[in-house]
């Protein structure tokens, strides 16, 4: 499976460059719809282009799953925004975007997660609810993540604003097995295993 996962997209996807590299990339903005700042889906847009990738912009929570499908199938990219983790795994668990999702992976698709898009990948998303506060209408009964990784992203690692809440997270989930991240670092998983770059 390949997965990049970051804070930060546009800070650190030229980290990455050669993946996206007039590659088709599907970009996902929907755990961003409910937040009130989201200067950084733009901002990835804009690097997404400068980096010659052909961009197809989907909302997984209101578009028709066979054309979310078709888009996934014709994709060399997968990639989702930062915003809300809860309300994008609760559309993805939904519309069963989720087991599309998957597929697309076992067949060597890229999927790039940043923030929320990384916390996902998790088994359990229910670390992140300090961060990220969960929807109203959240309509699943657990909090289980995509369980891609084994690992538990914690992204914006002692980055404002949410200095307070990561050291906090940090501390009170010491028994999960967390990996954070600052908004210069990436973790790249391939089929060698894990690690974390750094962009200097």
């Amino acid at each position: 499976m390949k997965l990049f996962l970051c804070s930060h997209f546009s800070s650190v996807g030229s980290l990455i460059k050669e993946e996206i590299d007039n590659k088709k990339v599907a970009f996902i903005p929907t755990a961003s719809l409910r937040e009130g700042y989201t200067g950084y889906v733009g901002s990835a847009r804009k690097l997404f282009n400068k980096l010659g990738a052909a961009v197809t912009e989907i909302d997984i929570s209101t578009e028709a799953y066979s054309t979310i499908r078709s888009i996934f199938e014709d994709a060399d990219v997968i990639y989702f925004t930062g915003g809300n983790s809860f309300f994008l795994m609760d559309q993805l668990r939904k519309t069963g975007t989720d087991e599309l999702l998957k597929k697309e992976l076992a067949r060597g698709k890229l999927m790039i997660g940043e923030s929320a898009g990384a916390a996902i990948c998790a088994p359990t998303i229910q670390y992140i609810e300090q961060m990220d506060e969960k929807p109203e209408d959240y309509s699943q009964e657990d909090d289980a993540g995509l369980d891609l990784i084994d690992f538990y992203v914690l992204p914006h690692y002692l980055t404002a604003p949410f200095k307070k809440v990561t050291e906090k997270i940090m501390t009170e989930f010491s028994d999960l097995n967390l990996c954070p991240i600052n908004n210069r670092q990436g973790i790249v998983i391939d089929g060698e295993g894990s690690k974390v770059i750094c962009k200097d």
